[in-house]
């Protein structure tokens, strides 16, 4: 069975190899059995199924560890690696690759290790270091040549070659190439043919010799196309692709780019597609197809920075910057053509072009001494040996001094850039963090203060409710305390930030301050609790600071207690004042705890999280009792609450006297900006309006004020329903079926793509049209959004008359759909509906109605119960699709058979009202009039004229 799978095409051969692995399992022979097993993962790889050879291959390793057959773990580590290098985990290569080289071999085995350098050399080249792949290529040759192993040199001299390739030094590589070409045609080696033709293709399009390129890959792409090696013929199709682009051939460059990219996706290869992806928008830009080629771009880009293809995101950023400038969008190409010339500065370049030639010099000069030194007598031979000898010792203990030098010196190093490279990841991430919560934060209530004012300047003389003023000065005082908060943050961190003390009534201070949250504990059914001792009395603070510190420990205890929860203030004096908040709230992990007081770190930073935040106030608060010389620590349970404590000290003596103000008068007044948010109104949901004759809107928004908004902007033309998370947005849209969805995409419990897709992948709400707003404005956040299914995209802040429009676009567009379906019912399925789901949907009522319309007794109640769906359901989807209710679809339904069955020859109207499911013929007769305008006889009398 092994030989015959070794005469065939690798597809045909798997067949062979798993019978070969059956026959091996009944023998229980355990190296039988792990030698079927390499056979068959290595058949896998070369067909490109790598998750099956990785399986197979990895039972192969546990045999061979257990049984300790070494020689066979080699191969089998060998044929791994290949597997982890084609799925681009490089690390996970490098690692078998060294546990095969750790193997003890007989001499016979000695050759494998020519492949194991060989697959190193490939990681290597993966990874653009091409001065340790040439070393590595080096090292396989000289095994090959010297235990006369032509197909293993074929393998060595074919990826040097490509390494010189890739320098620039095409006659070299050339030499190279066909020198491999050579020996693999002489071994009949059809795999090494293929690469090496198509080493020569790239060779010859780099030299414009492009006739010749495209007949070495005709040679590749025939080897390929048998034996159903589907990477390395996605890439010829690329390469072939590549020179059809230079002869200015697009649309054919296009058609093979394509064939590579439906090759690529079935593997899969990213990074292939990445190359495809930009080649295929280089090539619709010529086409003048800008729009199409601006995708391919996007596309391209995605994938790259997943896979953290640095060039090739440059090449995305490039090529968009080119068709903008060409479209006369010159912001954007500006934007992109920035983009492209930060990632050039910051790009390593990894090549090293006189390495990888000094190394290949290396080894020709080592092999021409070799033969010189075979020359030599036996005698002078003995005489080296007996002066190495002499000086060997000496030389190993210089030797190992300079190696623990050296490895000292190389392991500082690396130290140190692990620390700076820890640092920078971090701050990295901290960097991610504020701009992604900032922008959330500024973008929110900057909507509700631009919004209205659009509104107000193109209908001016319809002026402005005072619900909209006091709503846009809440968020502008949001705003307020915002940048109040950052440039706080800025004065502590250049040291600007100096203590203003003065004598103040320390109870009567706290007591206000804390006496502004009562107002929201009465709404929410919180029991607030302010223990002041008696023992606070008067103290030198600077009022400010502390001020600002109790606004947001206690504002942080409301955020994460739960309605009818319960928060403790405690405060006590001695010299140092000592004032702890306590609450019963959802606490934090302990593997939290440590970060809490790191600027702009959030517990919970996913964009589903339950409360808002930019991650500044409890940094804000630390770094202000510290700026006041006392401590604010945390203790807290996750799943009981948590408890902040403050210490200032308040005597004199503990301060320098440049610490304090000038006496002046006493007066007591808290933030009025926090006054004011810590007071703020939550907007109850209005009662939803009845009239069915409109249609219903859901808004999915977790700020009130938002909802709030964007009902008082389309309440004049559309009934609104509203839901404060993604789950309750769910939920409701499941009982109402709305007529269009405008849904936020942050939002607690459920993200609003996250809600987005469900709608469009549910049979009941597939039909509905999402509007999606978001504070994030990147591209990626807007592909998300579109490839879930959503309709439509805006970013805040909004204009008011923009959503109105697109709002009333999709309600019209939805309309005009229903119109033409009921103006020509034989409509096919994929010519009225948007989604595959709906299509679906249509063509099973449609399967359901063709078997059951000539039931009499076949109703709504039985079409329900067919469907799958509820009464309220199924209505209003065929409402939306069709304009018609149920009873109303089933009853077209029958009538456009019935005008089928009437134009037959010969058909009578009793028999035909009876098989279309009419009880009455004079109710089939009046119900076919309504529906026509004609009776069933005159019906027939002007189809037989017709």
């Amino acid at each position: 069975m092994h030989l015959l799978a070794d005469a065939l095409e690798p597809v045909l051969a798997i067949g062979y190899s798993k019978q070969a692995l059956g026959l091996a399992e009944e023998t229980k022979d355990s190296k039988l059995i792990m030698e079927s097993l390499t056979k068959l993962g290595a058949l896998y790889a070369r067909t490109s199924n790598y998750e099956e050879a990785r399986e197979v291959l990895s039972k192969a390793v546990g045999i061979g560890v257990t049984e300790k057959h070494t020689s066979l773990l080699s191969t089998v580590y060998l044929e791994l690696s290949i597997v982890y290098v084609r799925q681009q985990k490089l690390d996970s290569a490098r690692a078998t690759l060294t546990k095969s080289l750790a193997l003890k071999r007989s001499k016979e085995d000695e050759v494998n290790t020519g492949f194991v350098y060989n697959m190193l050399g490939n990681v290597a080249k993966e990874e653009n270091n091409f001065e340790v792949a040439s070393e590595h290529y080096i090292r396989a040759t000289e095994i090959f040549e010297k235990f006369h192993n032509d197909d293993g040199l074929t393998q060595s001299l074919s990826n040097i070659g490509n390494i010189q390739y890739l320098l620039g030094n095409h006659d070299k590589a050339e030499a190279y190439a066909l020198r491999c070409a050579d020996i693999a045609v002489r071994l009949k080696r059809q795999s090494s043919i293929a690469y090496a033709n198509r080493l020569l293709g790239r060779i010859y399009r780099k030299q414009k010799r492009f006739d010749e390129a495209l007949k070495k890959y005709d040679v590749a792409l025939g080897v390929y196309q048998k034996s159903g090696e589907r990477r390395e013929l996605g890439e010829t199709y690329t390469n072939v692709g590549n020179i059809y682009f230079e002869l200015q051939k697009f649309t054919v460059a296009l058609d093979y780019y394509a064939k590579a990219l439906r090759i690529k996706r079935t593997i899969p290869d990213s990074v292939g597609m990445t190359y495809d992806f930009n080649a295929s928008a280089d090539a619709l830009f010529e086409l003048n197809k800008p729009g199409k080629a601006i995708v391919y771009f996007d596309s391209a880009m995605l994938f790259a920075r997943k896979k953290r293809l640095v060039s090739l995101v440059m090449d995305g950023y490039l090529g968009k910057s080119k068709i903008y400038s060409a479209e006369k969008q010159y912001r954007l190409a500006h934007e992109n053509y920035v983009h492209y010339t930060t990632l050039k500065d910051s790009l390593e370049k990894l090549r090293d072009e006189e390495a990888a030639n000094e190394l290949e010099a290396k080894y020709q000069s080592e092999k021409k001494e070799s033969e010189i030194n075979a020359l030599h007598a036996e005698n002078q031979i003995k005489t080296l040996q007996l002066e190495k000898q002499r000086t060997q010792r000496a030389y190993l203990v210089g030797v190992a001094v300079l190696s623990l030098l050296l490895i000292g010196v190389l392991f500082n190093r690396y130290r140190i850039k692990q620390r700076m490279a820890e640092k920078l990841k971090q701050l990295d991430s901290t960097k991610s963090r504020f701009f992604a919560n900032i922008s959330h934060e500024f973008r929110t209530p900057l909507t509700l203060i631009i919004s209205p004012l659009q509104k107000y300047l193109s209908q001016p003389e319809a002026g402005l409710p005072p619900d909209d003023i006091r709503m846009m000065h809440r968020n502008a005082t949001r705003l307020h305390v915002l940048i109040n908060q950052l440039l706080d943050l800025s004065r502590i961190e250049s040291g600007k930030m100096k203590l203003q003390l003065e004598e103040l009534d320390v109870r009567r201070l706290i007591d206000t301050l804390c006496s502004v949250f009562q107002s929201q504990a009465d709404q929410r059914g919180i029991d607030y609790l302010v223990n002041v001792n008696s023992d606070v009395a008067a103290g030198f603070v600077d009022r400010d600071k502390l001020e600002k510190i109790i606004y947001n420990l206690v504002s942080n205890a409301f955020k994460f207690t739960p309605d009818g929860g319960q928060i403790v203030v405690d405060v006590s004096m001695t010299s140092v004042l000592t004032l702890s908040v306590s609450d019963n709230g959802i606490g934090i992990p302990a593997h939290h705890v440590p970060f809490i007081f790191d600027r702009f770190y959030q517990v919970d930073d996913s964009p589903t999280r339950s409360t808002e935040g930019t991650g500044i106030g409890l940094a804000l608060a630390k770094e202000l009792a510290e700026v006041h010389r006392g401590t604010l620590q945390l203790t807290s349970t996750e799943g009981s609450g948590s408890t902040f404590t403050l210490t200032l000290p308040i005597a004199r003596d503990h301060y320098q006297p440049e610490d304090f103000l000038q006496a002046r008068s006493e007066h007591v007044a808290t933030n009025s900006s926090w006054y004011e948010l810590t007071n703020a109104e939550d907007h109850p949901a209005m009662e939803e309006d009845t009239n069915e004759e409109r249609p219903l809107i859901l808004v999915a928004e977790d700020n009130s004020d938002m909802r709030s908004f964007i009902r008082n902007i389309l309440k004049a033309d559309y009934r609104i329903a509203e839901a404060a998370d993604g789950v309750q947005a769910w939920e409701k849209t499941q009982a109402i079926i709305p007529d269009l969805v405008i849904t936020d995409v942050m939002m607690p419990r459920m993200d609003g793509t996250t809600f987005c897709g469900k709608l469009k992948e549910t049979l009941a709400t597939s039909h509905i049209p999402v509007v999606m707003l978001t504070a994030r404005t990147g591209q990626q956040s807007k592909l998300d959004g579109l490839q879930r299914g959503a309709d439509d995209y805006l970013v805040k802040p909004f204009d008011v008359q923009e959503l109105q429009v697109r709002v009333g676009n999709l309600i019209e567009q939805r309309r005009k759909l229903r119109k033409l379906y009921r103006q020509e019912f034989t409509l096919q399925p994929k010519d009225i509906v948007v989604t595959s789901v709906d299509a679906g949907f249509l063509q099973k009522i449609r399967t359901i109605l063709e078997n059951k319309f000539s039931d009499s007794g076949f109703g709504v109640e039985e079409f329900n119960r067919e469907i799958g769906l509820s009464r309220m359901q199924l209505h209003r989807k065929l409402k939306a699709l069709t304009d018609q209710s149920t009873g109303e679809f089933i009853r077209t339904f029958r009538l456009e058979k019935a005008k089928q069955y009437l134009v037959l020859k010969d058909a009578q109207v009793s028999q035909v009202a009876y098989d279309c499911g009419f009880n009455n013929v004079s109710h089939f007769s009046k119900t076919f009039k309504d529906h026509t305008g004609m009776t069933p006889s005159e019906f027939v009398v002007s189809a037989v004229s017709v």
